[in-house]
Order: C-alpha cells, then sequence, then structure tokens
C-alpha cells in the first residue's frame, strides 16, 4: 500500500533508492499502451528508413504527440515526485533498442559521465515497451554506486550501444541486481548508478525508453553563448529558476518540423560533449 505521504511509491521504496540507487518495478504504462507506442515506433522506422536506436536520441520525444504524452504521465511522475520534489523538468529521452539474438550490448557506465548538469539530481525512468527480462538483456544495476565517486574510460567495443565505449572502471559485476520489466512497467535509476545490460537472446526485440528528468534547480553547466540556454519540458509543478528555455510540445502524431529540431539539439549536444564521453 503506498503511503498517503508519497503517490505512488512505499516509503520503503524511496529509502531503498537513496541507499541503492535504483528501484524497480512499478507499474506505469497499461500493456496496451506500451503496445501503441511500440507500434508508432515501428511505424516510424518504416516510413522514415532510420532506426530508433541511432536518430530517436537525447530529444525523442519531440517529434510525436504520443511519446510527448509518455513523457507526462501521471503514474510515472508520480514516482518521479516522489524521489526528486513537485517541479520537475524532462530534459531528454531515448530509445534503446536490441535486435533479436543481437550480440549488442551496453558497458557499466553512470549517465552523469556526460550529462555536464549540476547538481547531480537527474534520475532516469526506463519504460519497457517490450519485455525486458535476462534473456533479452534487462538494466543490472550496482547497488550504493551513485554513493562514491567512481572512475571512467572511453574503450570502444563492437557491439557497444554507447558509441564513444564509456565504460566504468572496477565494477565488480557479483554485486550487480537485475531489473526485468514487463511491458508497460519501469525502473528509475540515478544519474551516477553504474548500470549496464546484456545481449538480447530472445526472439524479438528488447525496446526500452529512457526519460531523464530532474528538479527546476538542476542547471546544465556547459552553456554555449552562440547556442544559448539548452531546452527543457516543464512536466509537472512550476519552474521558478528559468535556468532552461521552455520546450514546445506536438500533440500531432509526427510533426517533422520538431523532427528536425530534434536532429540540431542532437548536433550541438555531441559538438559540446567533444572529449567527455
Amino acid at each position: 500500500m503506498v503511503n498517503q505521504m508519497t503517490k505512488h511509491l512505499t516509503e520503503e521504496q524511496v529509502e531503498s533508492f537513496k541507499e541503492n540507487g535504483f528501484i524497480s518495478p512499478m507499474d506505469g504504462l497499461t500493456a496496451a499502451e506500451a503496445q501503441e507506442c511500440l507500434e508508432c515506433l515501428e511505424d516510424y522506422e518504416k516510413r522514415t528508413g532510420n532506426a530508433a536506436q541511432d536518430s530517436l536520441t537525447l530529444k525523442s520525444h519531440l517529434p510525436f504527440g504520443l511519446f510527448s504524452r509518455v513523457i507526462r504521465n501521471d503514474k510515472v511522475l508520480d514516482a518521479v515526485e516522489d524521489l526528486i520534489g513537485p517541479n520537475i523538468l524532462c530534459w531528454g529521452s531515448s530509445f534503446f533498442v536490441k535486435e533479436p539474438q543481437s550480440p549488442t550490448f551496453v558497458s557499466w557506465h553512470a549517465d552523469t559521465y556526460y550529462y555536464g548538469i549540476e547538481p547531480q539530481e537527474t534520475v532516469t525512468a526506463w519504460i519497457a515497451f517490450s519485455p525486458s527480462n535476462l534473456e533479452s538483456g534487462c538494466i543490472r544495476c550496482i547497488p550504493g554506486s551513485h554513493k562514491v565517486k567512481t572512475e571512467f574510460e572511453n574503450a570502444p567495443q563492437e557491439h557497444n550501444v554507447l558509441k564513444r565505449g564509456q565504460n566504468t572502471k572496477n565494477v565488480d559485476e557479483s554485486k550487480s541486481v537485475y531489473m526485468p520489466l514487463e511491458p508497460g512497467q519501469f525502473s528509475i535509476h540515478h544519474e551516477c548508478t553504474v548500470h549496464s545490460s546484456l545481449p538480447n537472446n530472445a526472439d524479438y526485440r528488447r525496446i526500452g525508453y529512457s526519460i531523464h528528468y530532474c528538479p527546476t534547480h538542476v542547471r546544465e553547466t556547459m552553456y554555449d553563448p552562440v547556442d544559448g540556454k539548452k531546452s527543457a519540458a516543464l512536466v509537472r509543478g512550476v519552474d521558478e529558476y528559468n535556468y532552461w528555455d521552455p520546450e514546445p510540445m506536438t500533440e500531432v502524431d509526427y510533426d517533422p518540423v520538431m523532427a528536425a529540431h530534434m536532429v540540431e539539439i542532437r548536433r550541438q549536444f555531441m559538438s559540446r560533449n567533444k572529449g567527455r564521453a
């Protein structure tokens, strides 16, 4: 039973997140809603010829009315609010797709290595659109790793989803905890939590949606006088700080103008982060 002081999580879950740096699983979308998201994603791939894994990164919600609504899902935001408070920005979202029987994996890393924002209070909600389990390569985390300073290196490897090969040094894999999810369920991890995922040995695509939320007092540290402030969507509460430019939301199925905007934001991000990640 959810404690009255929280909206979605129990007090035990909140304490577990503080201690371990992650919680899972929580119910977010219905199975039908997850299927609708899956079909929207695959329709995009068929119409454009672009793989979601490569093209829908950083601000993937921008071109789609559906995914702009997903980042505002009440159940997800209730859980996020229980962890970071009522004033919430979404500054990023990306798809993670592993094809059936694929050797693709994600190396041990912490997201904070290449975020460039402070304070380090971003949390990531990872929503499954297809079954994410030990067979299909679900996320696994190192408990408590968000509370210690970790070192990383860029060591590119074949089949690593992280193209620059972001890799945390000296990880004790025996301590890892797996976070299996059914379609529509989600996990949350802290930006400093070390995590990874193994290859997909299942006969279906493992598809997850990674959404990055932070309190409104968080700011980006890599301000560029040419590009100006970066944008984020206020998805709950009020923004009394205005560290980020307001981000427009589309309600149409697919907006090509916003798609082009997404591509440009990604280009700027990659340019600013050369040598960092």
